[in-house]
């Protein structure tokens, strides 16, 4: 594992999306061959792809803003820094069957012909991106006592706690994904109509993700929710579909899908606002600050008693560590403002030198 980034023209780049880059290569090559068998012009290969991977990126961003507004209501300059994480996995298969369906819309070209070979290009390439999640840390799982937790040790994996045995989520994901995309591969030339591999792919990865919630730390409220309406409203159609040989366009049943969910998750993003409170990252705890102590606490030290930072960054000097905590007191919230009750703050900020020692900390409480 090696979540540690690369500094490139003063941005961080971490391994994942190297991994990730790779993953939509070998999406994309897949995408074209099934084209070719399909005898779909190869010529519209980069326009669909684009269509669909920037609205897809572009959702599952807003997506994970939407559940985590929390964080960006305190700075929202942070969701412009996309290349610090920070997306959904429905968002982003939502997005891009929302822009596939505009493109199909816009060239008056067929929908459900179109689908199947990006479905199963995003089978294989997502699975193959879980790897570069488990390469830094992200998606992990919750702290398990199985022979088969993974422990991260590294001060810039994006898993917590560190030093606990987790379960390795990342793979659940990666394996449970190649069993969908091969199952898919090899059904692919025996489908009865076309939108049938989508249709199969968003029912498998609904129930692989429901599967994982209960091993996953960044469980919540509106991934379940979204999941389920994605599993049966998919269920729903492919039954429609395969079974009751009605007439219904696929076009008008898959935007359907997305508005459904795209409401559904709008609404439970507001629940999620208005729970009675809002906590962010570790606590710090003025009893644990008082122990650092200058010239003598180590980074390791300090992960130990408050985790993995918020925010990072290296400097000439060493590196600095920001921590920051929130919690909202009272009945009723909106965007962690507490409108009655009053809401604590605090923030420490970490400065260590080239050793990896404390030289100085600014600790504020509000």
């Amino acid at each position: 594992m090696f979540p540690e980034p690369i500094i490139i023209f003063g941005i961080p780049i971490r391994l994942f999306g190297i991994v990730a880059a790779l993953s939509l290569i070998c999406g994309y090559l897949l995408y074209l061959k099934e084209n070719k068998r399909l005898n779909i012009s190869l010529k519209i290969g980069p326009n669909v792809a684009l269509a669909v991977l920037l609205p897809s990126f572009i959702a599952a961003r807003l997506l994970f803003i939407i559940v985590n507004w929390q964080i960006y209501a305190a700075d929202p300059m942070m969701i412009l820094r996309f290349w610090e994480g920070g997306l959904v996995l429905f968002g982003g298969i939502l997005g891009g069957l929302f822009g596939g369906y505009l493109y199909c819309l816009k060239t008056k070209q067929s929908f459900s012909r179109l689908c199947d070979p990006v479905a199963l290009a995003i089978a294989l390439g997502l699975p193959l991106s879980r790897l570069g999640c488990f390469i830094v840390g992200c998606c992990y799982g919750r702290p398990t006592d199985l022979p088969w937790g993974i422990t991260f040790h590294n001060v810039y994996a994006l898993a917590k706690p560190l030093h606990t045995p987790l379960h390795p989520a990342q793979l659940y994901a990666f394996f449970i994904g190649i069993i969908i995309f091969l199952s898919l591969f090899i059904y692919r030339k025996r489908k009865t109509f076309n939108g049938e591999i989508l249709l199969l792919y968003l029912i498998m990865i609904s129930l692989m993700r429901m599967g994982l919630e209960w091993v996953r730390a960044d469980s919540n409220l509106i991934s379940f929710i979204i999941t389920f309406v994605v599993l049966v409203t998919s269920g729903v159609l492919y039954y429609r579909h395969k079974f009751k040989r009605r007439s219904y366009s696929m076009n008008k049943s898959t935007i359907g899908l997305v508005i459904l969910v795209i409401a559904v998750a709008l609404s439970s993003a507001c629940v999620i606002a208005t729970t009675p409170s809002t906590t962010r990252g570790f606590d710090i705890k003025q009893s644990e600050v008082s122990k650092i102590v200058k010239g003598q606490t180590t980074e390791q030290e300090i992960i130990g008693m408050f985790g993995n930072p918020s925010k990072y960054r290296n400097t000439a000097q060493g590196k600095e560590f920001f921590y920051e905590y929130a919690k909202a007191g009272g009945d009723v919230y909106v965007l962690n403002i507490a409108t009655s009750g009053g809401t604590v703050q605090k923030t420490l900020l970490v400065f260590f030198n080239k050793k990896g020692v404390v030289t100085n900390y600014v600790y504020k409480k509000s």
